[in-house]
């Protein structure tokens, strides 16, 4: 495709928020709005959605009292924390929840939340295809993973750059996210960058760094 229409690139930013609101929104909804009608879980998750992450903190440390090695509780408590920025908290205790168990799939998804918000994006993108591969049916899959996992990939591509195999997992990534939510409010800009972006393919031994600011 030698000519293609010139179109207003998604930002940095933008790019930012689709991931924030993804982590955010991969927690189930639950009807009630009364703190009192909701579990203690259910509590825990309706203040990451409301943002209030000091108060999920307080409820996650209030169960894990009485269960102090319940991984369901721990993971939520890494969500709070890696969303209140507490990295080295978040990331100590999810090596813990690794060190009882390496096959749970959500530990995967939080250090990759962790990793990714720390600017770890090679490490972030490993985190989340492991996540991926640790989940035993792909339905259950949170296919965001692969929204994260292309992102990583294009946020190294505007720094360090990346190479061509890195270049076609980053592309292929991005398609199996679309295929799987064909109607993702921000498709039309995701499609956008693929088209614009394949022409930028990087030759074998070279990479690619591009900010999308330039021709």
């Amino acid at each position: 495709m030698t000519n293609f229409r010139k179109v207003k690139h998604i930002s940095a930013n933008l790019l930012k928020l689709i991931v924030l609101m993804l982590s955010l929104l991969s927690l189930p909804a639950f009807a009630q709005d009364d703190d009192e009608s909701l579990s203690e879980i259910a509590q825990v998750q309706q203040a990451i959605r409301k943002k209030e992450f000091l108060k999920a903190e307080h409820i996650c440390l209030r169960m894990l009292s009485k269960h102090p090695t319940d991984n369901d509780i721990r993971h939520l408590l890494s969500h709070a924390l890696i969303f209140q920025l507490r990295f080295p908290e978040a990331d100590s205790l999810l090596r813990k929840v690794l060190e009882s168990d390496t096959n749970l799939p959500g530990t995967y998804w939080y250090m990759g939340l962790s990793a990714e918000r720390q600017g770890k994006d090679l490490k972030a993108v490993g985190l989340f295809k492991e996540y991926v591969a640790k989940t035993p049916n792909p339905l259950n899959v949170n296919v965001s993973a692969w929204l994260h996992a292309a992102s990583g990939f294009r946020r190294m591509m505007h720094k360090e750059g990346i190479n061509t195999a890195q270049f076609d997992e980053m592309i292929y990534l991005y398609n199996h996210y679309l295929e799987a939510i064909p109607t993702e409010v921000y498709a039309d800009n995701i499609q956008t960058f693929i088209e614009n972006v394949k022409l930028r393919k990087p030759i074998p031994g070279q990479k690619l760094i591009w900010d999308e600011k330039g021709e």
